[in-house]
């Protein structure tokens, strides 16, 4: 269990950095000069990269190595703290490059995880590296917050290269190798075979469509309580307030994952989610916007790990690199369609019209899970 560990702290540093950027990132777009439209398209960066070099990480973690894409997802996120630190074209080339850092580090780490654990436990497992990834986002929202405010953008900046490159050591002595049999099929093939298996697809499409409603939020909710008149340090607290909440029911939700349906746990997540989406369509501002951030948090932390235990039983132990590629890709995918969608709407009908955008499209994201889930469109077992 001192690999897994070792795997829970260098994913904790990986999120911790991408969550330093989530509230400081829009805001330093907005100082250097860019409107709306150009900031959501501006974020959507990163997850253009995840999702164009999700296939070669999947194929990489099934046909290559499980630890070296990890490796090098760890190097190229701090090489995107280095690129902040530069003028604006800079700043858009270490966007991408946290994405690709993301395509490599995160299916390749939940393989070697998937490797590394018994199957009656992989619920609690999976459900504490949520924990902690969720801790990791929920630090460095907050933390980026209060840093910008007391000593300006790029000591965030040099956050993210430094929590990194720190771990890198650690990373190659402490965790081993787990892919005895590197598979000799085409990526294509691979991603074939987990598309058609609804216990991978329906997770995949609800966890998609989730991303791109919470891209949106944190693309654009810093920007609202900007133009209300709240500081920075009040988008970090209340984006690090609903990622609190999530954290807390991370374990937990892992646990449940073990004991019942893990489909049945993430619904649940789902459910919630979506009611504080509606919440936060009421009641927009602090103090009262954090009622809806509970929700959205409670749902968070129920759906995240309970998603990662229905993909890991599902996909075949061969398939795993390729089944998470596909999983994580999901959010690479709500990422790039919902900052540069609200960008759009923002545009055109101002920030307020995109809480009913967000929750109408929770809304719909739950009715489409349950309906794959139980059959519907053309997924079938692999």
């Amino acid at each position: 269990m001192r690999a897994v560990w070792n795997l829970h702290l260098a994913t904790f540093l990986f999120f911790l950095a991408y969550g330093l950027t989530v509230p400081t990132l829009p805001l330093y777009l907005k100082a250097q000069g860019l409107g709306a439209a150009w900031i959501g398209w501006a974020v959507a960066l990163m997850p253009l990269a995840g999702l164009a070099l999700r296939p070669f990480g999947g194929w990489a973690s099934d046909g290559w190595s499980r630890k070296k894409p990890s490796l090098i997802g760890l190097g190229l996120g701090a090489l995107s703290g280095l690129f902040y630190l530069g003028p604006l074209g800079a700043v858009l080339a270490g966007r991408f490059l946290q994405g690709a850092a993301m395509a490599l580090f995160a299916p390749s780490s939940l393989a070697i995880t998937s490797d590394l654990v018994p199957e009656h436990v992989v619920g609690r497992v999976m459900g504490t590296r949520n924990l902690i990834l969720g801790i990791g986002v929920m630090s460095g929202t907050a933390l980026g917050g209060f840093v910008v405010d007391l000593y300006g953008f790029s000591a965030v900046w040099l956050l993210v290269l430094g929590v990194q490159l720190v771990w890198i050591p650690f990373f190659v002595w402490g965790v081993p190798e787990t892919l005895d049999a590197p598979s000799a099929n085409p990526w294509w093939a691979n991603f074939g075979t987990v598309l058609r298996d609804r216990g991978i697809l329906a997770p995949t499409l609800a966890n998609t469509g989730f991303a791109a409603v919470f891209a949106t939020l944190q693309t654009f909710y810093p920007l609202v309580l900007s133009e209300a008149g709240f500081r920075a340090a009040w988008v970090g607290a209340f984006l690090a307030f609903y990622s609190l909440v999530s954290v807390f029911f991370r374990l937990p939700a892992g646990y449940l994952a073990d004991r019942f349906e893990a489909g049945w746990v993430a619904l649940a997540g789902f459910v919630s989610a979506t009611l504080g989406l509606f919440l936060l369509w009421a009641l927009p501002l602090p103090p009262f916007a954090f009622a809806a951030g509970f929700f959205m948090g409670a749902g968070a932390g129920l759906y995240l790990p309970a998603n990662i235990v229905a993909v890991t039983r599902a996909a075949r132990p061969e398939m795993r690199g390729s089944a998470f590629s596909l999983f994580t890709a999901s959010w690479d995918l709500g990422g790039l369609v919902g900052p540069p969608v609200g960008g759009a709407v923002a545009a055109a009908l101002g920030l307020n019209a995109l809480f009913p955008l967000m929750a109408l499209g929770a809304l719909l994201t739950v009715l489409v899970f349950v309906w794959v889930r139980g059959g519907g469109g053309r997924a079938r077992p692999a």
